[in-house]
């Protein structure tokens, strides 16, 4: 949960970052781009270590980095501080995902879909709380203590860490030649090419609903935003029914098609109606991560499936993050809503990269 709120922060203060740095918004979004960068990449090298080390002690590692460099970030006064600390935060933060998953496709064996749901619930509480807590901060003192707060709630997760993430069997330590199947191979360059399109549409909703917002509803637009994220669980829970349910790779397919329209809504509905779309976008974008997360254990081996994890989270939150740099130079010099039309084209995309994987699956199944 405090990775989804420390993912939310930038995006929740954006505009205030802004004036504060006194920046325009395709250099705030680069800032963000090199955070979220880092934010991915650093979940590769966890992926290996995680077959050595076990989750345990790489995810108390994390929330001992988070809090230091949170606390840094808070600390900053200046655009190369604020930067440097944020790269931190990223690689501290970037270890949560590939371990966690990997875990909890171990331990469920079944219902593997309700266990990646329920995960996602807090991480959708994370996602909401990130502008409420921003929203607190600004109101009562500045963005600084955003970050501040964030670092010490991280302090207090620790010990729980310690007590309740099990240690799991240390797997064999991977070897190139785990990676010499060609068809799993061609399996898997599909489904990462699906991460990167997730992963763009994700950043966009992320980091440009709020500003988007902000525009429109002023001082109160954050705790509107974190009402509005907060039903994205309703998505989560879903999801996790669904995807135990019928075919995943047709669910996120529907999925795509029902985002499509509503990115392009966003540039033409007014007050009320925005608000209606964004909370059909949450519960929508907010379903796509527990079948993503059911169709990895699907598709790869237990041995190679933490850094299967790991590349996915790179690309859906690491690379991905160029879609904040290139949203930010649409809202200079268009607007902020434009922004959603544009990456609509993702879904499309999408679609038929799913329609190959399938196809991919049937046709191995059929030898």
């Amino acid at each position: 949960m405090s990775v989804h709120i420390i993912m939310m922060l930038i995006p929740s203060m954006y505009i205030h970052l802004i004036d504060f740095f006194s920046l325009n918004a395709s250099k705030v979004g680069l800032v963000f781009s090199i955070a979220s960068f880092c934010f991915g990449i650093g979940s590769l090298p966890m992926s290996f270590l995680y077959n050595r080390l076990g989750p345990r002690k790489l995810i108390a590692f994390s929330q001992i980095g988070i809090f230091a460099s949170a606390l840094l970030v808070g600390l900053s006064n200046n655009i190369i501080m604020f930067s440097i600390s944020n790269i931190l935060l990223g690689l501290f933060a970037s270890i949560h995902h590939p371990v966690s998953l990997t875990l909890i496709s171990e331990v469920f064996e079944e219902n593997i879909s309700k266990a990646n749901a329920f995960h996602g619930v807090f991480g959708s509480l994370g996602v909401s709380l990130g502008p409420l807590i921003s929203y607190f901060a600004l109101m009562n003192y500045s963005w600084h203590h955003a970050f501040i707060f964030t670092a010490f709630f991280n302090v207090l997760l620790i010990p729980l860490t310690l007590k309740v993430i099990p240690n799991t069997d240390k797997i064999d330590i991977l070897k190139i030649d785990d990676f010499n199947n060609s068809y799993q191979n061609s399996i898997l360059k599909i489904f990462f090419m699906i991460s990167f399109v997730v992963g763009l549409s994700f950043t966009i909703f992320n980091t440009f609903i709020p500003s988007v917002f902000s525009i429109d509803f002023g001082e109160n637009s954050n705790s509107i935003v974190s009402a509005i994220l907060l039903t994205g669980f309703f998505g989560q829970i879903l999801s996790g029914y669904l995807g135990d349910r019928f075919d995943r790779i047709k669910l996120l397919s529907f999925v795509f098609l029902l985002l499509l329209p509503l990115y392009i809504s966003i540039i033409f509905v007014g007050k009320n109606f925005l608000i209606i779309v964004s909370v059909l976008l949450a519960i929508i974008m907010y379903s796509i991560q527990p079948l993503v997360n059911s169709i990895i254990k699907d598709i790869t081996p237990v041995k190679i499936r933490s850094v299967v994890f790991g590349l996915n989270f790179f690309l859906m939150f690491g690379l991905s993050g160029l879609a904040a740099y290139l949203g930010g130079i649409i809202a200079d010099n268009y607007s902020f809503k434009l922004i959603f039309p544009i990456f609509s084209l993702l879904f499309p995309i999408g679609i038929l990269l799913l329609y190959l994987l399938k196809e991919k699956r049937r046709v191995k199944s059929k030898c």
